[in-house]
């Protein structure tokens, strides 16, 4: 992905059209396939982050798909910062950044998808 001269980046719905496009796989296994996991898994166990078994317990499920979303607004001005710098490795960076959160995601639906199917965990 190239990004665009910092003098030419503007706040458009098509650079958010352009952003939501090229972060698809977070949006698929970090934010929604998380969620769904963990709202299924929840059956099977208790949540095994405190932060997250907290806002759970005292927000409900929409406070938890809330920050998911709230992170995602996180990872955006993350992308403006980076795409803006004009640092040479700009490129490598934004790209190692959405892999390493979308592989985070990955691994996360697998540990909750383990838990539903065999009530074990990657994590305890």
């Amino acid at each position: 992905m190239e990004f665009p001269d910092s003098s030419t980046v503007e706040y458009s719905g098509k650079d958010l059209f352009v952003f939501l496009s090229d972060i698809k796989y977070i949006i698929l296994f970090y934010v929604f396939g998380d969620f769904l996991t963990t709202m299924g898994a929840l059956n099977f166990g208790v949540e095994q982050n405190g932060f997250i078994a907290f806002v759970l317990a005292e927000f409900g499920p929409g406070a938890f798909l809330f920050l998911k979303l709230l992170f995602i607004v996180i990872v955006y001005l993350n992308y403006k910062l980076i795409s803006q710098s004009g640092l040479s490795w700009s490129s490598l960076l934004w790209n190692s950044s959405k892999f390493a959160i979308a592989f985070l995601g990955i691994v996360l639906v697998v540990n909750n998808l383990m838990v539903m199917l065999t009530q074990t965990s990657l994590i305890v």
